[in-house]
């Protein structure tokens, strides 16, 4: 039970929260579809038990009620019991706003904006970052695949609406919690090699990084796609600052050695590719609380002056997994698909959650697309280390899979 959420409700209290959850009224069920996904980024509970009493609505983050009213309250002995429990629950520390069931029915916009305001006015001392549960700050590891890196007008629209969450607060968008962009490769890198005459080798779908494509890569992965995101992000008033993993010694990693290839065969030497060692949480957490995003991109190095390419969704968990000890952390892994598909070739057949008895199976089965296999391990690696939430969807509904509306959603029951 997290500290201070309940205040020492008893087991009778949990009991009749319980069956007012299952019995709402009309009007809570209009409040709470408004609420429950919400546009402020934070979370509310329902019919929760706080002492001696059951509040309609709570967030614990912000330590604000909201209770509806029906008209048995306008009643003296109602009215004289609501001060009595209002006030309790302010010498708490919580707030309490109230709203009669009328205004639900026929002024939800002024209801919207009241919440909104007392929303702001609870949280202007997070310096506009909501606390989760237990006092930690929220913080989203993004991942962008690369072919919305290729494709100009997706990646514009993309980085307009992560400025929209990260960047400096609006009106629209005055909560959100701090950004970590990591960012692929796109096919610049193969374009430039073939430009340049430079052959390029590729093993069961992974690139062999020889010498000259490490010059190549490391160009237009922490050179020109990085420096060009960054400077889209500061163009929509979103400060943030473009690394790799050698810039703050952000990302140390090692040169992988040969492995057997996945389709039978002897050794294959990817060259320099690196594996991860360890994420810099230090310099990574000072740049987050400056409310500047990171942009990461997938060159690392080995503290021993050799650069290496190493593969953007590992960066993405790794970075995600270390920050999980100083952080709230959600990894969503975006890109042109809506998700994980049931059918490849159909992409309204959405799998919306996926824990790992029905991963097995899907395996099994073979009916998950076999390029996605890499990227759902690494989202139950992060899941089993302390990340909070991993989503998988559409680069272009961003807003949607963090407020739970779109994409597939990997959890660990």
């Amino acid at each position: 039970m997290k500290e201070n959420m309940h205040h020492g409700a008893s087991n009778l209290i949990f009991q009749r929260a319980e069956e007012l959850r299952n019995n709402m009224t009309i009007a809570e069920e209009i409040l709470w579809k408004e609420i429950h996904i919400n546009q402020w980024h934070v979370k509310f509970r329902r019919q929760h038990p706080i002492a001696n009493y059951i509040v309609d609505f709570y967030c614990h983050s912000l330590k604000l009620v909201i209770e509806l009213d029906g008209g048995i309250h306008d009643n003296e002995d109602a009215k004289k019991l609501d001060e009595l429990r209002e006030r309790h629950l302010t010498e708490l520390g919580l707030r309490v706003i109230r709203f009669k069931n009328e205004e639900v029915y026929k002024e939800m916009d002024k209801v919207l904006n009241t919440i909104s305001i007392a929303i702001n006015e609870n949280s202007s001392h997070l310096k506009d970052t909501p606390l989760v549960d237990g006092g930690m700050k929220k913080l989203y590891v993004i991942k962008i695949g690369g072919n919305i890196i290729d494709n100009e007008e997706k990646l514009a629209a993309f980085i307009k609406d992560f400025a929209d969450l990260f960047g400096n607060p609006t009106p629209q968008h005055p909560f959100r919690g701090r950004g970590l962009l990591v960012h692929g490769g796109g096919k610049l890198a193969t374009k430039l090699a073939a430009d340049l005459g430079i052959e390029q080798q590729m093993i069961d779908g992974r690139r062999i990084t020889d010498s000259a494509t490490l010059k190549i890569v490391t160009m237009v992965y922490a050179g020109a796609i990085n420096k060009n995101v960054v400077a889209q992000l500061q163009a929509h008033g979103c400060n943030a600052i473009g690394l790799s993993g050698a810039d703050g010694n952000a990302i140390k990693a090692h040169k992988r050695p040969p492995v057997i290839s996945p389709s039978g065969g002897g050794g294959i030497d990817y060259g320099f590719v690196g594996d991860v060692d360890a994420v810099n949480t230090q310099l990574l957490r000072s740049l987050l609380e400056q409310n500047i995003a990171i942009v990461l991109a997938p060159i690392t190095h080995d503290g021993q002056g050799l650069l290496l390419n190493t593969n953007a969704d590992t960066i993405a968990q790794e970075a995600a997994k270390a920050l999980s000890n100083n952080y709230d952390v959600e990894l969503i892994y975006s890109f042109e698909k809506s998700g994980v598909l049931m059918n490849a070739d159909d992409d309204s057949s959405v799998i919306s959650t996926i824990n790992p008895t029905y991963y097995q199976e899907l395996k099994e089965k073979q009916i998950i697309f076999a390029g996605m296999i890499p990227k759902l391990d690494n989202a139950f690696a992060a899941i089993n280390s302390g990340v909070s939430k991993v989503i998988i969807g559409k680069a272009e509904q961003l807003q949607q899979l963090i407020t739970g509306e779109a994409g597939t959603s990997i959890v660990n029951d």
